[in-house]
Order: C-alpha cells, then sequence, then structure tokens
C-alpha cells in the first residue's frame, strides 16, 4: 500500500464519565504518525477481548480500570505515548515481559502479554484488524507505535539527581567460577545444588549457631512468578542466582535484595513440562540452567544474555528434571520422562558450546549385562529415569547417577526362560561413568523388579570412613524405603545397609552381597488388596539428606506413609499396582507423619528421632553451627540442633518451604536462604493444608541474617 506522508486521526472516547457540577468531561487523544499502513500496530478484537480478562486479573489494581486512573503510571493517553511513541510494538512487549506485573515480572505467558497489548491498543482507540499481536514476528518488529500530535516528552524535562548513598554492584567485581573453586568450595559461597561435588548439603559457616539462632531475622525476600518451584539457590562474590517457575533466572544482590537482572525465556512449545528443574549450575562467567520447553541454556553470569542454547531431548516426552552439574567443563545433566515410550539418558555437553560430547542410556540394551526385561524389545523398556543432579569423585573421575524405577508392565511376571529375568537393569540403581568417556564403570541395583514404584533416584553422598580399620572412599544413598547403602567409590562393592524400620516390603538384606528377599504377601496380586509401606511416595523422596563429616552423621526427612495396591492393574495403572498415590497411616499410627532422624553412618545407628505432624517439604541444611535447617508443609522454617533434634528457631512463610536451604556469608556476614513454591506437594495427607496454605505454590526467595547486636 502507499505510504502515507501524514496520518492524523482524533480519537474520541469516554476515559471517565464523572458527573461533577452538572458536567460530563471527555479525554480526548490526538495521535499524528509517519507510518506505512501496512506497518500500523495491528490486533484482533478477540484478542482484545482476551486481553481484558487478563488486564483486570494481573494489571487493573496498580493502572486501573481506564488504564490511566490507578494508583501507577498511565498506560494509555499523551502521557504513555509521549514516551513509548516512535519506538516498537516488540520493544513495549520486550518491556511488558520484563518488567510487568508489578511485583511478580514475567509471570504472564508471551500469549497473555500478547492479549494485554492488545486490550491497550483498543483502549487508546487503535484500529481493529484481522492479524494477532504478534502473529507475525517479522512483522511486528518493525511496526512503529503513534507519537502524540503534541510530540514526545523531552528525556530532560525531568532530572533525577543521583543517588547520594549509591550501593556497589556485586556483578563489577563478580569473579569467574574455576574447577579448582567446585573442586574446593569457598566457604562464603554457595555454587552448585549441593554446595559440593559429594553432595553433603553442609556449610562450613558458624556465626548462625545453636547460640545466636533464635536472633534470625528477615534480610530480604523477593516474589517470584506463581508456580511450583523447587530449586536452590546458587552464591558467589555476593551475588544470589535463583530460578523461577517458568524458566526464569533471578540475580540479586545476596546482601540486600537488590535485583541485578532477570532472564526469562520466551517458550516455545505448547505443551511445556512445568514440574521445574531442582537446580541450575555456575561455571566460569556463566549460569546454566534448563527451560520448560527442553532446552539447555548458558547465560553471562554478569548481564544474563544467552551465550548458547541447545535441544538434546529426542521427543516431547521428556524433561530434566533434576538440572545440571558441570565438572570437567561439561554440563552433566540426565533425562526424566512418566509412561511415554522413549530410553532415559544421561548427556555430557561442552560447556562452553553446549555441544553433546557423549550419551549414556538408563535402560540396558540387548546384550548388557544380560536380558534382564523378561525379553522384552528394546523399544518396549521405559523408566530408569534421572530425577536429581549428580555427584562427582575427582580423584576417581567418576560421576554418580541414581535412577528410577519403570512403569511397563513387562518385569510383573515370574522369571520363566533360562537366562531371561525381571531386573529391569539400569533401574533402581546407582551408575558409576568415566567423566571423560560416559562409559559405565561399574553399577549396583539396590532394587530390581520394583512392583511398588520405589525410585532409588536421590542423591549420592561421598565421604570416607573408616570400616575395619581401613578407610574407604564410599557413595552413600537411601530410596524411598527409608533403607540407606553405601558402596565403595571405585568399584562399587557393597558394603552395609541401614533400614530405618518404616518399611514392610524387604525382609532381609545378605549382609554380604546387599541381595534382597522380599517378604511374603506384599507384591500385588489378582483381585486381592495388599497394605504395603511406604506409599508409592515413600518414606523419603526427592528431599536431599545433609551429611555432617565432621560427627559422621547423616540427617534424612521422614515421611510415615503406607498405600494399597492390587492387581490385575486397569487402564492407565502403573506396573505398581492401583493405588494412585494415596498415602494411608502407619496400623500403629499416633498422627505424626513427618520427622527427621539423625544417623551415626559410622556405628549405623539412629542417634536421634523427632516426629512432627507435617510433612517435611524441603531438603536438609547442617553447619558447622551445629544446626539443621529444614522447612515443612504447614510453612513453617525451622532450624534444629544436631545433637538433639530440638526445635531452636522457626518462623512461618507466605508459602510452602521448597528446594534446598542454603548458608552463605557476605562482607563477614552469614546468611541463610529458602525459597517457597510447593504449594502441591507429593500428595501428602489431608491435614487441612488446603484451608491453610495458598490454592496455588506462593513462590517467594526469603533471605534470614542475624540482628545486628549479632
Amino acid at each position: 500500500m502507499a505510504v502515507l506522508q501524514q496520518l492524523e486521526y482524533r480519537l474520541n472516547r469516554h476515559m471517565k464519565n464523572v458527573l461533577q457540577a452538572g458536567l460530563k468531561f471527555v479525554i480526548v487523544f490526538s495521535f499524528q504518525v509517519n507510518l506505512a499502513a501496512n506497518d500500523f500496530p495491528n490486533y484482533t478484537s478477540e484478542q482484545a477481548t482476551l486481553g481484558k480478562a487478563v488486564y483486570e486479573k494481573s494489571c487493573q489494581s496498580c493502572h486501573g480500570e481506564n488504564l490511566n486512573d490507578g494508583s501507577s503510571v498511565p498506560i494509555a493517553g499523551d502521557v504513555f505515548y509521549s514516551t513509548w511513541g516512535g519506538r516498537t510494538v516488540a520493544e513495549l512487549l520486550k518491556y511488558l515481559e520484563s518488567d510487568m506485573p508489578q511485583g511478580a515480572p514475567g509471570a504472564l505467558s508471551l500469549k497473555e502479554y500478547s492479549q494485554v497489548l492488545a486490550y491497550m491498543f483498543h483502549k487508546s482507540g487503535f484500529p481493529e484488524g484481522d492479524i494477532e499481536v504478534l502473529s507475525a514476528d517479522s512483522e511486528y518488529k518493525h511496526a512503529l507505535l503513534p507519537v502524540p500530535a503534541s510530540g514526545r516528552v523531552s528525556a530532560d524535562i525531568v532530572t533525577i539527581p543521583p543517588d547520594p548513598n549509591p550501593r556497589t554492584n556485586p556483578l563489577d567485581s563478580l569473579s569467574s567460577v574455576s574447577t579448582e573453586m567446585l573442586e574446593m568450595a569457598p566457604a562464603e559461597d554457595w555454587l552448585m545444588w549441593r554446595r559440593t561435588y559429594d553432595a553433603k548439603g553442609f556449610s562450613p559457616l558458624k556465626k548462625i549457631n545453636v547460640e545466636t539462632v533464635a536472633d534470625l531475622k528477615v534480610a530480604w525476600a523477593w516474589s517470584m512468578p506463581p508456580g511450583r518451584n523447587i530449586s536452590t539457590p546458587l552464591v558467589h562474590d555476593g551475588v544470589l542466582y535463583m530460578y523461577g517457575a517458568g524458566s526464569l533466572v533471578y540475580a540479586f544482590n545476596a546482601k540486600t535484595g537488590d535485583i541485578l537482572w532477570r532472564y526469562k525465556r520466551n517458550l516455545n512449545s505448547s505443551t511445556p513440562r512445568t514440574f521445574g528443574p531442582r537446580a541450575i549450575a555456575l561455571y566460569l562467567n556463566k549460569v546454566i540452567l534448563t527451560t520448560d520447553d527442553g532446552h539447555i541454556v548458558a547465560l553471562d553470569a554478569k548481564s544474563g544474555k544467552v551465550s548458547w542454547d541447545k535441544n538434546v531431548l529426542e521427543s516431547d516426552g521428556f524433561w530434566y528434571s533434576g538440572g545440571p552439574l558441570i565438572a570437567k567443563e561439561k554440563v552433566l545433566i540426565g533425562t526424566t520422562t512418566a509412561s511415554g515410550p522413549g530410553l532415559n539418558y544421561i548427556s555430557a555437553l561442552d560447556v562452553h558450546t553446549g555441544d553433546e560430547v557423549w550419551r549414556f542410556y538408563t535402560i540396558a540394551q540387548k546384550g548388557e549385562a544380560g536380558n534382564t526385561w523378561n525379553g522384552a524389545a528394546a523399544e518396549k523398556r521405559q523408566g530408569a529415569s534421572i530425577w536429581i543432579p549428580p555427584s562427582y569423585d575427582s580423584e576417581q573421575e567418576l560421576v554418580f547417577f541414581g535412577t528410577g524405577n519403570t512403569y511397563r508392565p513387562q518385569l510383573l511376571s515370574d522369571q520363566a526362560e533360562g537366562s531371561i529375568n525381571n531386573d529391569g537393569l539400569y533401574t533402581n540403581s546407582t551408575l558409576a561413568l568415566d567423566i571423560n568417556t560416559g562409559k559405565l564403570v561399574w553399577y549396583f541395583q539396590h532394587l530390581p523388579n520394583d512392583q511398588w514404584n520405589y525410585d532409588w533416584a536421590f542423591e549420592r553422598t561421598l565421604t570416607t570412613l573408616s570400616i575395619k580399620g581401613k578407610d574407604k572412599n564410599v557413595v552413600i544413598t537411601g530410596g524411598k524405603q527409608g533403607i540407606f547403602e553405601a558402596m565403595q567409590i571405585d568399584n562399587g562393592k557393597y558394603l552395609f545397609s541401614i533400614d530405618l524400620g518404616l518399611q514392610n516390603v524387604i525382609s532381609n538384606i545378605d549382609p554380604l552381597t546387599g541381595d534382597k528377599k522380599i517378604a511374603n504377601d506384599v507384591y500385588p496380586v489378582k483381585n486381592n488388596t495388599r497394605f504395603v509401606c511406604p506409599d508409592s511416595l515413600g518414606n523419603r523422596n526427592w528431599q536431599a539428606t545433609s551429611y555432617n563429616k565432621n560427627t559422621n552423621t547423616l540427617f534424612t526427612t521422614v515421611r510415615e506413609a503406607c498405600m494399597k495396591i492390587r492387581s490385575p492393574m486397569l487402564p492407565g495403572d502403573t506396573p505398581h499396582g492401583h493405588f494412585g498415590q494415596k498415602p494411608y497411616p502407619r496400623t500403629d499410627s499416633d498422627g505424626n507423619f513427618g520427622g527427621l532422624r539423625a544417623i551415626d553412618i559410622k556405628t549405623r545407628k539412629i542417634l536421634w528421632s523427632i516426629r512432627k505432624r507435617p510433612e517435611l517439604s524441603t531438603s536438609l541444611l547442617a553447619t558447622a553451627g551445629d544446626l539443621i535447617f529444614s522447612g515443612a508443609r504447614d510453612r513453617f522454617f525451622s532450624a534444629y540442633a544436631q545433637t538433639d533434634g530440638r526445635e531452636l528457631w522457626r518462623t512461618r512463610l507466605n508459602g510452602v518451604p521448597a528446594g534446598g536451604p542454603i548458608s552463605y556469608m557476605v562482607e563477614s556476614k552469614q546468611y541463610v536462604a529458602v525459597s517457597t513454591g510447593d504449594s502441591e506437594g507429593l500428595g501428602e495427607y489431608n491435614l487441612g493444608d488446603a484451608d491453610r496454605n495458598p490454592k496455588t505454590s506462593s513462590a517467594t526467595i526469603w533471605v534470614f541474617e542475624l540482628r545486628e547486636s549479632q
């Protein structure tokens, strides 16, 4: 269409219809633009109608019913377009995504932001069209917003004097995270999911201790977009990095809570994976994250700009639940899938480019370790998901992953053909892989032929123990049954098991091999309901343990729950029988379903046990101040004494604590941080929490410090 030298139109709308002294006031806007007709901002009537609903829910409380009569700045009329006139629609949309709604920027989807923009155009009187806002990216990158007839507001009309007390930006002195730092973690930082490669989840800081913890107070907090968020924050050189639901990453001043930058991914999948990762990672000048649409992205740690973006998933049925660990310049990560087809795998990506270096499939293929899948073809095998970031031993150059169970029915039947068995490798196993090649060095299967959904997919803790007078480097892990086992790091030799006594499936464990004998009457059988402990969510789940190597004490959360299972399976059931994740109390239950246990790993004895009514909802943090920090489903975040489990301090948060608490230090001051964001929970008992907790996950990062007197 011909270029219009000057398009002038007058928009008459009643922005306010207020009867005052018998007069009606009508606000009139005049815009003057030099635009090609096909470049004028376009939108559809339907899009504007949908945008009105989004606006009323997320924006109206600040900007008012008419977009210019609220407590915040107008987003319609001369004032707004004197600033935005002549700029592109794409710029305005990007601003809305990064800064709106106030207090929860990035909380809406790209589609919702586009709908709000269409409603803004409608309220300003822009003509409707037949193309949606941003339905064609290339077109709207160049579409300009109109300039009011009165012209733009001069940039020098309002001069704001500089802050007389400017704050230091820790990004200015941010150092590179080296391999040496990851291997010898600075005490003041928290550089990876469990702070160190050995996954102990232990902080050597001790200014916050059993004597001072009662003086903890809030230092700062930040509300993130609502949604399930079970990630763990990271801290380096006074900068705190946090994942947000919807594939966001925030960088904060770890001391003051000032936001330094924000990254939000525009998801390109119609079926995003909303479970969310448990971890992000730091290395050199990069922050590594996984996204809801299955990508692995490297961001510049100082700016949040994308360094590289890779997709190595094989299909939409996979996602990343655990998150990455970086070791030997490789991004190590495993895939997760529920009940769909396809083989889960572990990948190593070059940290500089994102290119895949090697891949290991967690389901044994034909000819690997014998046929352990009852003769099932490789394409019909499924499971062995990776739920948690791995651990790493730099001396042996071994990376340790734990796998989950399977949701396929091939394992249920008895062994029938000679060498064919139903162990189902490599489900419920510890896998030790050569970090250089991805080759399997050894494995230990903790529970073959799992019919109860008892994953052994959780953290692998690495430590040194004196066993029969000799120091041995060991890897320790526990499954859903509340059984913890130790193997030698170098060769996987079984060493011992510790049973917390809350399960009835395993009747005996061979002290030499770790082989397990299954009790009578616990397998799901035809038309007969079994009462089995624990339930499918386990006596413990993904909430990680914490280990104090100075006292050889392992701290773990506990759930006391059972389930009813039966066979045959109904359509859609897993091979574990028909139970649907409904927990039942133990037969001797006193109404307490959550708790903490302290285990002396050297003597294999339980040192103490505390029992609580609500389930604990976070990983554990143990510190050199002889404290354990944990959150629970009643929204309390608490500190306990490591010596006997006494609760020494607690505070109630705005949502259910989630992810992993951490501790860090800035300018000689110690902080403790935890996030909320898991109101959905793990199918917990109906304890009235539905009425006490938010209906949706209230995601907030909370940071605590000692009062100034300390």
